[in-house]
């Protein structure tokens, strides 16, 4: 009956298919065929046989195909204007929902060579694809962003668990391009992360500025007793100097500090919201109390006050940090409350489509009076998380009756209209690691202890045979990576290459190592509790171009030989993302770039995310 069903649309009769319906011969419809014929008829322009069948069969026009695209997908392809509005305004469709690699509705308008839907959407919108931006807007694990506004300078923080330095402090003035200017701790004496397991350390930062002094409180989450305490530091400019930072002895995690008008500071913690109070030296002399657990209370955590209209609006992460994430909101005229949840929360969630796990936000406000809300998502690939969680960006606003909504509680956007704010192009980082605004990190140690750029070489020195990444994260799950290695410098045994890492279960390196006078390109992998070395390539010199192609979780391992690149394996790495190894705690994200046990030298060393957005 589908085939014949798709025939008469294929055909217009649309009185053919009303008499079909009306005999039954599309009440059978079950599971993914509820979305083919819609997806059909929009594909064709034909509002009338897409309202009909809605109408009269309830076809499901939100289910979407193998690619995430739904018949409002269908429908901006085919440019018709009617059947575009039919489906946003009467289906309530979303335009800037993507499909799987992010390509919205309203993108495929603007290509339609009918151009009646674009111009329908770009009048109801208020801004073409041009002018927007798309999400996320900090790309790799940025995690748990936090945001505070000095003037025309918005300074976000993120989680680093066990990545140094640590806690990076970004500037933008766009909420869009966003660059690292500094880190809330940047000496590896005062971090407390040296030996820690991957997932462990700096969790969940909350960035405030008060009396000209910006704040930046964490949670230390440690793998044994004391397990969390929470860390404190201030600095006059966001670049640095950073104080030394004082440990609280506080159980709980995602800490933030709040104001109130009387000037009387806070420190809120999970689980659910804790308050206490907090001197002007950092001090809390008191115990936290419980005001409010959760509106879902389903791991309530990442409490933020905010103060408006006199209320008291505490906005919490709910769900867990998986696809069940969300963000809510109640609100008190009491600052302890009893707080009231939100008659429509969550305010923000996002089980399925391009950006998932959405959650964990903090509202703010821009200078012109225009209400934001940074948080966290993630991108899956192929099911899984490779990038972590990412930080992403979309409106705010309120009801008559005072209650936020993100994003009109459509969920996460893809494509947004770009806020209304100068345009701000941050330079390019520098490359040289012992630069901490670089962007490369190191699990547990400091680059510049053991990384510096030489005459355009990044070169690595280690003399005790341990195995040290210098890495970026990933910010897409396509990429190139090329370099010339130079291991000469290594050591019997000793091993130099290209990296993919996640943590210290969780890695691959592919180089050279350095046997009794002889040379291989190797492969090492450790997944879980799993460690492999394979022998590519037997060798005759300590040099070698090496390439590394990501695609998802693939990656093709390449040498440069006499007749150009050569694959010599592809490897199936899975374990780089949340999902791929049991056990620890799995939400950091994947990242890319050279690691050596001994010294080596990389030259020619570049890294392109391959990713093309719509």
């Amino acid at each position: 009956m589908m085939e014949k069903a798709a025939a008469l649309i294929r055909a217009g009769d649309g009185e053919g298919l009303r008499q079909m319906i009306a005999r039954g011969g599309l009440s059978g419809l079950q599971g993914a065929e509820k979305g083919v014929l819609p997806r059909l008829a929009a594909s064709l322009g034909r509002a009338d046989l897409l309202r009909l069948l809605c109408e009269r069969c309830h076809a499901v026009a939100l289910d979407a195909d193998e690619n995430g695209r739904d018949a409002l997908h269908a429908a901006c392809a085919s440019g018709n204007r009617d059947t575009v509005a039919f489906a946003v305004e009467t289906l309530g469709m979303n335009p800037l929902r993507g499909d799987k690699n992010g390509v919205t509705p309203f993108d495929l308008a603007a290509a339609a060579p009918d151009q009646g839907g674009y111009r329908y959407l770009v009048e109801r919108l208020g801004f073409g694809p041009e002018e927007g931006f798309r999400n996320p807007v900090r790309r790799g694990c940025y995690p748990d962003p936090s945001v505070v506004r000095v003037g025309d300078d918005y300074y976000m923080v993120n989680s680093s668990f066990v990545l140094f330095p640590c806690l990076p402090v970004s500037h933008s003035r766009d909420l869009v391009h966003w660059e690292t200017v500094g880190h809330a701790v940047s000496r590896l004496d005062w971090a407390r992360i040296s030996g820690l397991p991957g997932g462990y350390g700096y969790w969940a930062p909350d960035i405030s500025f008060h009396k000209g002094k910006f704040w930046v409180v964490a949670t230390l989450r440690l793998p044994q007793a004391p397990f969390r305490c929470q860390m404190i530091t201030c600095a006059e400019n966001p670049e640095g100097p950073w104080r030394e930072p004082r440990f609280l002895p506080l159980d709980g995690i995602d800490p933030s500090l709040f104001t109130d008008d009387d000037g009387r500071r806070y420190i809120l913690l999970n689980p659910g919201a804790r308050l206490a109070e907090i001197d002007e030296d950092g001090n809390v002399p008191g115990e936290p109390e419980m005001i409010y657990f959760g509106s879902s209370r389903i791991k309530s955590e990442g409490p933020h006050l905010l103060r408006r209209d006199g209320w008291y609006y505490l906005f919490q992460a709910e769900g867990g940090t998986g696809n069940g994430h969300t963000e809510t909101v109640a609100r008190s005229r009491s600052l302890r409350g009893p707080y009231t949840p939100c008659p429509f929360n969550p305010i923000l969630q996002s089980r399925d489509g391009f950006i998932r796990r959405a959650g964990h936000g903090k509202p703010f406000q821009t200078k012109d009076g225009a209400w934001y809300m940074l948080y966290l998502c993630a991108r899956p690939v192929d099911g899984e998380t490779l990038m972590g969680r990412e930080t992403a960006l979309d409106p705010l606003t309120w009801t008559t009756d005072g209650w936020p909504m993100v994003n009109g509680l459509n969920g996460p956007s893809c494509l947004q209209k770009r806020p209304a704010l100068p345009l701000f192009l941050p330079p390019e980082p520098p490359d040289d690691p012992q630069d901490l605004r670089s962007g490369w990190v190191s699990p547990g140690e400091d680059p510049r202890s053991f990384a510096r750029l030489e005459n355009g070489s990044l070169c690595l020195a280690g003399t005790d045979g341990k195995m040290r990444v210098l890495a970026k994260r990933q910010e897409e799950a396509a990429f190139r990576q090329t370099g010339l290695l130079d291991a000469s410098g290594l050591r019997p045994d000793g091993v130099a290459g290209l990296t993919g890492y996640y943590d210290e279960r969780s890695f691959y390196l592919f180089g050279l190592k350095r046997t009794a006078g002889e040379w291989q390109i190797v492969c090492l992998e450790q997944a879980g509790d799993r460690r492999t070395e394979k022998t590519l390539r037997d060798w005759n010199a300590p040099h070698a171009a090496l390439r590394v192609t990501g695609e998802g979780v693939r990656r093709a391992l390449e040498i440069r030989a006499e007749k150009g690149w050569e694959t010599l394996d592809v490897l199936n790495a899975s374990y780089l993302t949340d999902e791929g190894v049991p056990g620890g705690k799995r939400f950091t994200g994947a990242l890319t770039g050279i690691a050596a046990a001994g010294e080596a030298r990389f030259s020619e060393l570049k890294l392109e995310w391959t990713e093309a957005m719509p």
